[in-house]
């Protein structure tokens, strides 16, 4: 029953018809304050989340987890034994070899340099997520014929024009021509078999042959990397360590944080200024909370006497305005969180044609990872704003509240 009055009392406070101007002023700026807060909030943090989710599903899916390198310029002495090895160790879930090299790509005048990797077209699907960015299986290197097959990321391709069946070469360095430490560069030509797009900058970086024609181009005898699949992409430094210490060999591992983990710790460090940010920005708004309170207080002075000399407690006088102030702020986060939902929805869209309808680039593909502005609205994002929100607009509403009770109604009513 008294609850019931509670808001009943703050429901008729808050739309009083005889609120002063400047009183209805500060109520609409502290609740328009808190929506546009808890909008740009939620769309701020659907960025992040859309960031976060992009770097795993685009870039970590063609980057593996973790690298094992052999210090001998041969390559590995036994690599199936050394895969069996890696394998065994704890959170590696699949090892695929792999030759890495340096080079530049050719197409008459046009140069394009590139990391061309070359892998076992079986094994490394097992490691990385390949046919899912390719139009092509990556079985198409291991061609029947004579051919040398390549599947080119798409950013060459386009700077290139080539298309499938389209014939480039190849210049790399020789190492068996090696003469001080340097060696001749040798060409080799290539057919196009298929592209690869993730919409980002490793669609400029790399290239994928197959194993055997890498060892031919390094003039190595066996591979000299291994790309490890983990089980937690967070603790892959460690996993990657301790495989090597599985090998009787020689080697050095590396993770995929040593060549994107500041990208990703850059993500999470925004995040964390994000949340940074609601707390400042929600806070402003509560201030005019507590201005709104206090001028409705003000104004309703004679009303308060005469609750409670009806026999209304100073506790109810109390609880009526932190309602009152909460409820406030509850039509805020409202429209905010509305608001902020539906745009985070529409961002990628919007981002995406950003050059086609204003001319302007927003992200350049061949610097960032993605062209556009990801999103992706999380639950969890959506309720801590809004319940930080409310929790400090009443912590905001205590004070005026606490005044309001103060009130001598002997005093009020005998003016």
């Amino acid at each position: 029953m008294q609850t019931k009055l509670i808001f009943k009392l703050a429901i008729r406070f808050l739309n009083s018809k005889r609120y002063g101007a400047l009183a209805k002023f500060i109520s609409m700026a502290s609740t328009t304050g808190i929506g546009v807060g808890v909008c740009a909030l939620i769309i701020g943090l659907s960025a992040m989340n859309g960031f976060e989710y992009e770097l795993n599903n685009r870039v970590l899916s063609l980057i593996p987890g973790g690298q094992i390198t052999s210090y001998n310029k041969q390559g590995f002495d036994d690599i199936d034994k050394a895969l069996k090895d890696v394998v065994k160790a704890e959170g590696v879930e699949a090892a695929a070899p792999v030759i890495t090299l340096n080079g530049a790509f050719n197409e008459g005048t046009q140069f394009v340099p590139a990391m061309v990797l070359g892998i076992d077209p079986v094994k490394e699907k097992d490691v990385i997520a390949l046919e899912r960015f390719m139009d092509c299986k990556t079985e198409a290197l291991n061609s029947n014929d004579d051919n040398n097959n390549v599947i080119l990321g798409y950013g060459i391709a386009k700077k290139l024009g080539l298309k499938k069946g389209s014939t480039i070469n190849l210049s790399s360095v020789d190492s068996s021509n090696a003469s001080s430490d340097l060696g001749s560069m040798v060409v080799h030509p290539f057919t196009v078999v298929g592209f690869f797009k993730t919409g980002g900058q490793i669609d400029h970086n790399f290239a994928f042959i197959s194993l055997d024609k890498a060892k031919e181009i390094s003039n190595l005898q066996e591979a000299n990397t291994i790309h490890l699949k983990v089980s937690d992409m967070l603790q892959a430094s460690d996993i990657a360590y301790y495989a090597v210490a599985k090998l009787d060999e020689s080697a050095q591992s590396s993770s995929w944080i040593d060549t994107q983990g500041k990208l990703y710790h850059d993500i999470n460090m925004i995040r964390q200024i994000m949340y940074l940010a609601m707390v400042l920005v929600i806070a402003v708004a509560c201030f005019n909370i507590v201005s709104n309170l206090i001028m409705a207080v003000s104004e309703k002075r004679h009303e308060i006497a005469i609750l409670m000399t009806m026999g209304a407690k100073r506790s109810l006088i109390v609880k009526a305005f932190t309602t009152m102030g909460v409820l406030s702020a509850l039509k805020g986060c409202f429209y905010g969180g509305v608001a902020g939902a539906i745009i985070a929805q529409f961002i990628p869209y919007i981002t995406a044609n950003f050059k086609n309808w204003f001319g302007i680039e927003l992200l350049n593909e061949d610097v960032y990872f993605i062209n556009f502005v990801p999103s992706r609205l999380m639950l969890s994002d959506v309720l801590i704003v809004v319940g930080c929100a409310i929790v400090m607009s009443f912590i905001a509403s205590i004070y005026p509240a606490f005044r309001a009770s103060k009130i001598n109604p002997a005093l009020e009513l005998n003016l």
